[in-house]
């Protein structure tokens, strides 16, 4: 189809896309979408020809993040793999291998530049590809071979967002992708009973389950006891602050159209509360989402002298492990955040609309977190904070979710991927 038919045609199909401040030019989608659409075809046929030249190395595990940085649950995965010194030949998938943050310093350990020429060469010789989201969504596909081995680790968890084809219609390439992915991926690896209804009912049907918990989560247990307080200490004195000063990370999750107008948080307010309920001075991290990052610069609803901007941290584990408070709407990380026994709160201002447009797993009201529509409901939330409901909110919460997570899911996924490399037998 010439190039040309089609982008009349994504133009026709693209609507308004609405920011803070104005419209997107619908010509700006189009040309996007044209050009996904001509590598998906001529520049997906190219790689496929050179997937054929490519063998299989036995030994070599590829590692690729949404993020496109060293993060998420590949991260902890690949540091079992380096603590248990398995013979293996690592590839990272990154934005810049010459900027690569915290990327192990080992001669087995290998940067290479996303949707590269050596990008796609190490995709298709690796004989372990481990991924964190999709197969060519925000990265383009390229073949899997008979003889690799996908293993999806996902980046939610216990999260409250959908994201079956019937409530994630927005972007046009992701449903593509999700089928693709689910065909293609050998292992997916759960922290809990809910996450396999997720992956069940969703792209992964007849995907092989091993319930290992997610290795992103070691961090919350004995496992990551001294990088817990190493990160720490590198974050205060990095950012000139006293050992005594608390710390609550607000987080929130993306809008489709990128409306930072329900970022509104009164941080000063907000931290005014948290030093009178729990003592002690306060600072607010805020952190955007991943897909907001190139829009967030300009357009940051959430100021105060006592508010530091922390988006351009890659892994917000690492962040997770240490602040002494969280709060987020819809994003999953706050999941996550319950296993280290911290107080959590939901501040979301556009509930029924983004129920509405994305659906939920279950209601805010089954978590247990105090939910505020506004900042007059979040400051009463965390004045009247009951700690020890919370608590036994949290147990109950992860006992109906069948969580597993124990800080040993790296080890668990690590063996799996020693198993397929040394052609074992795999045990489930």
């Amino acid at each position: 189809m010439p190039i040309l038919k089609v982008f009349k045609r994504k133009l026709k199909r693209v609507g308004p896309v609405m920011v803070e401040g104005g419209l997107i030019k619908r010509t700006q989608v189009a040309t996007r979408q044209a050009k996904q659409w001509v590598d998906r075809t001529i520049g997906y046929e190219a790689r496929r020809i050179l997937s054929r030249k490519q063998k299989i190395r036995p030994k070599q595990v590829m590692f690729i993040t949404f993020q496109h940085e060293y993060t998420c649950n590949p991260r902890y995965i690949c540091e079992a793999l380096l603590r248990a010194g398995a013979d293996v030949d690592i590839y990272w998938a990154v934005e810049d291998p010459l900027f690569s943050r915290d990327l192990p310093d080992r001669a087995n350990v290998h940067a290479v530049k996303i949707n590269s020429y050596e990008y796609f060469e190490a995709a298709m010789s690796s004989r372990v590809i481990v991924i964190n989201s999709l197969l060519g969504d925000k990265f383009y596909p390229f073949p899997v071979k008979k003889g690799q081995v996908v293993i999806e680790t996902w980046h939610g968890s216990l999260g409250i967002k959908r994201f079956d084809l019937a409530h994630y219609n927005t972007n046009v390439s992701w449903p593509e992708a999700a089928k693709r992915t689910g065909e293609l991926t050998s292992f997916c690896i759960s922290n809990s009973s809910f996450e396999d209804d997720v992956f069940r009912e969703t792209f992964w049907k007849n995907t092989r389950i091993l319930h290992a918990g997610h290795a992103r989560n070691d961090i919350f247990f004995d496992t990551y006891q001294e990088e817990r307080k190493c990160w720490k200490e590198k974050f205060l004195k990095e950012n000139g602050l006293e050992e005594k000063v608390k710390l609550a990370l607000y987080a929130p999750t993306f809008r489709d159209d990128h409306n930072f107008a329900v970022y509104d948080l009164q941080a000063d307010r907000i931290l005014d509360a948290l030093e009178k309920r729990f003592g002690g001075e306060w600072r607010l991290l805020l952190r955007y989402h991943d897909n907001d990052k190139k829009t967030e610069s300009g357009l940051n609803n959430v100021k105060s002298g006592r508010v530091i901007d922390v988006t351009s941290l890659p892994d917000i584990q690492e962040l997770l492990s240490f602040v002494d408070a969280g709060i987020t709407d819809y994003s999953s990380w706050i999941y996550d955040f319950i296993l280290g026994g911290k107080p959590g709160f939901i501040y979301a201002r556009d509930i029924e609309l983004y129920n509405n447009e994305r659906g939920f797993y279950f209601t805010l009201e089954e978590s247990p977190f105090p939910v505020a529509k506004n900042n007059d409901e979040m400051e009463e939330n965390i004045l009247k904070f009951d700690d020890a409901r919370y608590r036994a909110e949290v147990k109950k919460f992860l006992e109906d979710k069948g969580c597993i997570d124990d800080g040993h899911a790296g080890e668990r996924v690590a063996s799996l991927i020693t198993r397929i490399t040394q052609k074992k037998p795999v045990v489930r």
